[in-house]
This record gives structure tokens, C-alpha cells and sequence, in this order.
């Protein structure tokens, strides 16, 4: 007698691709994103064809478009992700249909990825609706799709690391406008810290190399004005996810706009102040963007992971029927 096949579909995502993703509001928060990104490119191209007419069109034009579209675009899915995401597993308590999900042969951790993945598709939806704006630069010239696809995937990986703590809120609270609030705070928080602590750091290793370097009654031995080398202090931006678009975005473009600013990525700062020990070849700033996307990833696997434990209902009994077993044990 042969074993009935075991059904692989996630009975969560299922719902919600059939069900939810064909709400009115979905398609309403796709339009306008895309209204919200229409201007921007409207102002961009009408200055390109004004510029074209009295001279041919110039690239720094198209580098600042492309770079105000994907940062706008990340912007917007910075603040709409936990508010999405933040109330998958919260509204399920506030409904009482969280217990009926539990009683089902569905593990915490399916529904975990079932909420997850909707959500994530979702958002993907969303970023994807932006690349035909994102494509005008191919009008005239200067990526290639290989890079255009590149920043998108990138953005994928920014959506999908900011929803996990989205995930990981809705599974810790029982009410959704705790979890919002909760996710945004820990959001701001954590992109704040990884963006300025590395520099600050920097900073500071900067500032104890100059006063040794100055001092030549005590230090006189000390001729490097670099003498402490904290250039790897700076990888803790890798994870930081808006470090990461301005990289790719870098890597991209590779442009500079003059002589006091350049959008070449983070391979910029190499031989600078800020970096003096690496140099343009350095492998680790090379691969920064990579670095960073796989960082995430690992994040958000182990963020989603702890959100299943928390949302297991036997976890607790089990802690207690082990106390109440050691209880026993020691009473004989």
C-alpha cells in the first residue's frame, strides 16, 4: 500500500496569494508609490530634453536620476514594510484565529514563512512595478539591464531584511499598533546605529593617531600620521542596509561629479581619512554590497527562526514540565 503524498503547499501563503493579494488596497498602495515616483522622473526628463536642445545630454543628468529614484524608492519602502509586516501575526491574535492556526498540523515555523513570504511578495510586487521607471535610463544609455537587475535584487534583499523584524514584533506583542510602533522604533534605531558608529569610530581612531603624531616629545618615534590601523572597524556598515543601496548604486555608476564629490560606492572612501589603509583593490570594500546582502540574509533567516520559537505554544509547557519533573525529583 503506498503512503499518501504529503502536501508541500503552505496553507498560510496559500490563503493569502488567493485571498488578500486580490484586495483593492494592494493594487491602491502600488499606485501610488508609482504617482509618488512619476514627478521625479517628469522633473528629471523635462530637464534632460531642455538641456538636449541646446546641447547633447549629459550623464551627470542621468547618474542623479537614477540616484534620487532608487533612494526615494527605498525611502518609502523603509516606512510602508513594517507597516505592513507588523500586524501578520498580531491581527491573527486580535481575530482569535491564531489558536485555530496552532491546532492545525502547521508548525510556528510554516506559519512564520507563510506570513513572510506573503508579505515579502508583496512588497517584491511592489518594487518590481517601479523598474519601468527605474528602465527611462536605458533611453539614454549608460547601465546595462545586468545592473539594473542588480539594484533590484539588492532592493529584494533591503525589503526582505526590514519585514523580518516586522515578523519578529507581530510574533512578540498581541496588539498590532504596539507591534507597528515597536518596529519602527527598532528600525530607526538599528540603521542609526550602523550607520554612525562605524564612522564614529573612525573618527575617534583618527583623532588618537593625530595627537600621537603631534606630540614629539613623547611619540617623537611615531612618523606614520596613520599609526593606528582601525580601517576594519568600518565593515560594521556592512550591515547597514542603506550603506548597501549606496554602494550598489556606486558600483553602477561609478561617476564622479567633480572634484569634491564622487558617487563611486564605498571603494570612495579608500585612501581617504576615513580609510587610509585600504586601498581602491581592497577585496572587503570590493565586495560590499555582496558582503552585506548575505549578512542579511543570515539576519533575517535567524530573526524569523526566534520569531517561530516565541510563537510555539508547547514552549512554555515544556519548561514547566521540566521544573515540575526536577521539583519531584528532589522532593524523593
Amino acid at each position: 500500500m503506498s503512503k499518501p503524498k504529503k502536501n508541500k503547499t503552505n496553507a498560510v501563503l496559500y490563503k493569502e496569494m488567493t485571498i488578500d493579494m486580490k484586495r483593492p488596497k494592494i493594487m491602491i498602495i502600488m499606485l501610488l508609490i508609482n504617482m509618488f515616483l512619476v514627478p521625479i522622473s517628469f522633473c528629471f526628463f523635462m530637464g534632460i530634453m531642455i538641456s538636449s536642445v541646446a546641447a547633447s545630454c549629459s550623464y551627470r543628468v542621468l547618474a542623479w536620476y537614477l540616484i534620487a529614484m532608487v533612494f526615494v524608492e527605498a525611502t518609502l519602502l523603509l516606512f510602508l514594510t513594517p507597516a505592513i509586516t507588523a500586524g501578520s501575526i498580531s491581527l491573527e491574535k486580535e481575530r482569535q484565529t491564531l489558536d485555530v492556526l496552532l491546532t492545525t498540523r502547521m508548525t510556528p515555523w510554516e506559519i512564520i514563512k507563510g506570513k513572510y513570504g506573503s508579505d515579502f511578495i508583496f512588497l517584491a510586487l511592489m518594487v518590481i512595478s517601479t523598474f519601468p521607471l527605474l528602465a527611462l535610463v536605458f533611453i539614454y544609455g549608460g547601465i546595462s539591464f545586468f545592473q539594473l537587475l542588480y539594484i533590484g535584487i539588492v532592493l529584494l534583499v533591503f525589503i526582505g531584511f526590514i519585514s523580518c523584524f516586522g515578523i519578529f514584533f507581530s510574533a512578540l506583542t498581541k496588539n498590532t499598533i504596539l507591534s507597528v510602533i515597536l518596529t519602527y522604533l527598532f528600525v530607526m534605531i538599528y540603521i542609526s546605529i550602523t550607520l554612525s558608529f562605524p564612522f564614529i569610530v573612525q573618527a575617534l581612531i583618527a583623532t588618537i593617531n593625530e595627537m600621537l603624531y603631534e606630540d614629539k616629545n613623547l611619540f617623537a618615534w611615531i612618523t606614520n600620521p596613520h599609526f593606528i590601523n582601525g580601517d576594519i572597524f568600518i565593515m560594521l556598515g556592512t550591515f547597514n542596509p542603506l550603506l548597501m543601496v549606496y554602494d550598489v548604486l556606486g558600483n553602477t555608476i561609478g561617476y564622479d561629479f567633480g572634484d569634491s564629490y564622487s558617487v563611486k560606492g564605498m571603494i570612495s572612501l579608500c585612501g581617504t581619512d576615513i580609510l587610509p589603509h585600504f586601498t581602491q583593490s581592497n577585496i572587503l570594500v570590493k565586495l560590499w554590497t555582496p558582503i552585506s546582502m548575505i549578512e542579511m540574509i543570515l539576519i533575517s533567516l535567524g530573526v524569523l527562526k526566534l520569531s517561530a520559537v516565541i510563537l510555539n505554544p508547547v514552549k512554555g509547557k515544556v519548561k514547566e514540565k521540566k521544573r515540575n519533573v526536577s521539583i519531584a525529583n528532589q522532593q524523593q
